[in-house]
């Protein structure tokens, strides 16, 4: 497993992705960082994840026709209490202010 530290490194893996799911990448990106600056950018399996004491929670997975927003297995911010089936990915064509805002709650959520 090969791995790369660091926003720089991220956003030069998030730029291979073609328009304009390298910009949702980016804006992913950024709603990470700003509202869980104590996750750690990475780059591994060819993925950016985010990570936290070691722990994954959260990747971004560019494609060609969309962009996949995840969580790692330990930690599930979707998690209903009485629900038979919990959301852990979700694939992304566009974003608007209230999918960004969901996305930042689960993000807040995973790494608290």
């Amino acid at each position: 497993m090969f791995t790369k530290k660091g926003d720089a490194a991220v956003l030069a893996k998030l730029g291979e992705a073609p328009a304009p799911y390298r910009e949702i990448g980016e804006r992913l990106h950024r709603i990470i960082r700003d509202n869980a600056p104590s996750l750690e950018p990475i780059v591994r399996w060819g993925l950016p994840f985010y990570v936290k004491d070691g722990k994954d929670i959260c990747y971004i997975k560019p494609d060609k026709e969309y962009i996949v927003f995840g969580f790692g297995e330990v930690v599930n911010p979707a998690h209903e209490e009485g629900a038979h089936m919990h959301p852990v990915a979700w694939n992304i064509t566009s974003l608007d202010d209230a999918t960004e805002a969901r996305i930042k709650a689960l993000v807040v959520k995973a790494a608290s």
